[in-house]
């Protein structure tokens, strides 16, 4: 039977009270005492109980909801991978939400989701919003809820994490004119969508600035591939004189590009012979065109980083506010589409065209 601190008193006269602090080595216990109590403890084959240290509890991850009308395509698959991939390196949870309507229903589901659920901020994705529907949903959730926008706003009021869509088309002009292309063409996204309306900006001031460089040919698109195609055959027509409208063609996404590409190459039209092409996003598509496709990279995984991030400094009260906007880099990435043709062989060719016209 395992001896007891009762057992010890009994031996030594002392208290249970005595017995149990001489045994912890309490400094309030003479040396003489401690000793007695030691020595008798040893004698009956005490040993004490050791303490088990205190589990920790684990931290709860924290849960954001990424809340956007998610479409069947490649943009919104990259976007999520992003996300997933960002959420594991800020160990976070991110849940998926889909809305069909963004304008009449994201208010009211946005409100019923955070009613039903225990979100601790939400990641909006919505380019068809404008100013006034942030507005509405700011008033149906609690005053400082951690929010952020990924779809850049005109006058922003609610936190926005997105794309430098402006130095994207500076970088694309930029990119044509060191290729040695001066007569330009832009396919325009739709002219409601800020963030569509900074890449042509963008792109149109670098063209402002260099002298020698024409802005030649422009159409506007809907950021489908279709609108690409249609791109092409009204860009076709004016070959029938034997001269395009311009050199090089920058689509404000990759999309557009690659219905421009694959009307072109059906048609006859070398690239980037005949006609140089890059997109915007850098989509995986890109890849699997021939010529691959130049574009301007968007890095998801990075803008899922800052966007939590965002959030978890509201959290922590540190550095956030509604309305700031903050800028994630982007990049071109030059491929065939754009590349390998200087521009004395480029003069050479369309001579050679046209000869053979």
């Amino acid at each position: 039977m395992k001896p007891t601190l009762k057992q010890i008193a009994e031996r030594t006269g002392y208290s249970i009270s005595t017995i149990s602090r001489s045994l912890a080595d309490s400094p309030s216990i003479s040396k003489k005492t401690r000793e007695d109590v030691q020595r008798a403890a040893s004698d009956l084959g005490y040993r004490p109980a050791v303490k088990k240290k205190p589990q920790r509890k684990k931290k709860k991850k924290l849960h954001f909801a990424l809340l956007s009308d998610f479409r069947i395509g490649e943009f919104y698959a990259s976007l999520f991978c992003g996300y997933r991939d960002a959420s594991y390196k800020e160990d976070v949870r991110i849940s998926l939400l889909s809305v069909k309507d963004q304008r009449e229903e994201c208010v009211r589901f946005i409100q019923q989701v955070h009613r039903e659920n225990n979100y601790d901020g939400f990641i909006l994705f919505f380019p068809a919003l404008e100013r006034d529907h942030y507005e509405e949903i700011l008033n149906v959730l609690p005053k400082g809820y951690p929010i952020v926008s990924n779809a850049l706003i005109d006058n922003p009021n609610v936190a926005t994490v997105t794309f430098d869509s402006y130095s994207g088309g500076h970088l694309a002009a930029s990119h044509l004119h060191e290729k040695g292309f001066t007569r330009l063409g832009i396919i325009d996204g739709p002219v409601n969508r800020p963030e569509s309306r900074f890449r042509s900006n963008g792109f149109l001031d670098y063209i402002h600035q260099q002298p020698g460089l024409e802005l030649s040919w422009r159409i506007s698109g809907d950021y489908d591939f279709e609108s690409g195609v249609k791109a092409f055959r009204e860009f076709d027509q004016h070959f029938e004189k034997r001269v395009f409208p311009a050199d090089a063609i920058f689509a404000t996404n990759d999309s557009m590009a690659i219905g421009f590409l694959e009307s072109a190459r059906s048609s006859g039209v070398h690239i980037p012979g005949d006609i140089a092409i890059l997109g915007y996003d850098n989509l995986p598509s890109v890849l699997h065109r021939s010529p691959e496709l130049s574009s301007i990279d968007t890095d998801f995984i990075e803008l899922g980083i800052s966007s939590i991030k965002a959030l978890k400094n509201k959290i922590r009260k540190q550095g956030y506010k509604h309305g700031t906007l903050s800028l994630v880099p982007v990049q071109l990435i030059e491929r065939a589409s754009t590349g390998f043709i200087r521009k004395s062989d480029l003069h050479k060719h369309r001579e050679m065209v046209r000869g053979e016209s």
